[in-house]
């Protein structure tokens, strides 16, 4: 071995024990040296590493941590609670530009009959006068006269409003009827969408509404609910 490769193995095996590294280090005064100062490097820093720990070193470490994680919880529940005021904000613009935007009653109404209760439309079988009664009753109106060939009846809400939903079959086509109790807002005037057309009517207690798909009808249907509602009280 020479002195290059003995202080290869010097800086990786200070306390080497092979044959060759100790026969070198006998025979070369200046790699004899260089090992001894290297051993005595690694003893003082055996000593000063040597430190006893604290007392309750682990439990102050935990302590520390928790801490921390306690003040990064406050610090983002503070940034959240901002976040959860932006997006309320967020919130009720959007609901007020919905509200400004709300649809027209007309567009209410035909959504309505096209949704869930669009089989409606194909009742033909009239239902009982008592059941028309009953639900305008509901909706606080006592009816005395009830038109006939209502082929289906029910409460439901139309947007804002609330009101009855019939359907009344005719030769050329269902009319669907809804009355709105309460809706003194508009006129009598006539609409159309996705192919429907219909009429509102203010009448008594609130507006008449009627759908389908043939509008010379609506003049009957109009004078049937005058007679029935002229005499209507509100509950």
């Amino acid at each position: 071995m020479n002195c290059l490769e003995f202080r290869r193995e010097l800086n990786i095996h200070p306390h080497s024990a092979d044959a060759d590294f100790v026969a070198h280090a006998r025979e070369c005064p200046r790699c004899a040296h260089a090992q001894a100062d290297a051993l005595a490097f690694e003893a003082a820093l055996g000593r000063a590493l040597d430190v006893p720990a604290p007392t309750h070193l682990a439990e102050s470490i935990l302590l520390a941590q928790a801490t921390q994680q306690r003040r990064e919880r406050r610090h983002w529940r503070r940034g959240a609670s901002w976040l959860a005021v932006a997006a309320a904000a967020v919130l009720v613009v959007g609901i007020g530009w919905r509200l400004t935007r709300a649809q027209p009653l007309g567009d209410a109404a035909i959504a309505h009959m096209l949704g869930e209760e669009a089989p409606a439309l194909a009742y033909t079988a009239p239902v009982a006068a008592d059941a028309v009664r009953k639900a305008f009753a509901q909706r606080g109106v006592t009816l005395t006269q009830i038109p006939a060939d209502i082929s289906y009846v029910a409460c439901c809400p139309i947007g804002k409003y609330k009101s009855v939903h019939m359907v009344m079959p005719r030769a050329n086509g269902p009319v669907t009827v809804m009355y709105l109790v309460d809706d003194h807002s508009g006129r009598t005037s006539d609409f159309a969408h996705a192919g429907w057309l219909g009429r509102r009517v203010p009448m008594a207690h609130g507006t008449l509404v009627m759908i389908g798909h043939d509008p010379s009808q609506f003049d009957q249907v109009q004078q049937a609910w005058i007679a029935a509602l002229q005499t209507a009280t509100r509950i």
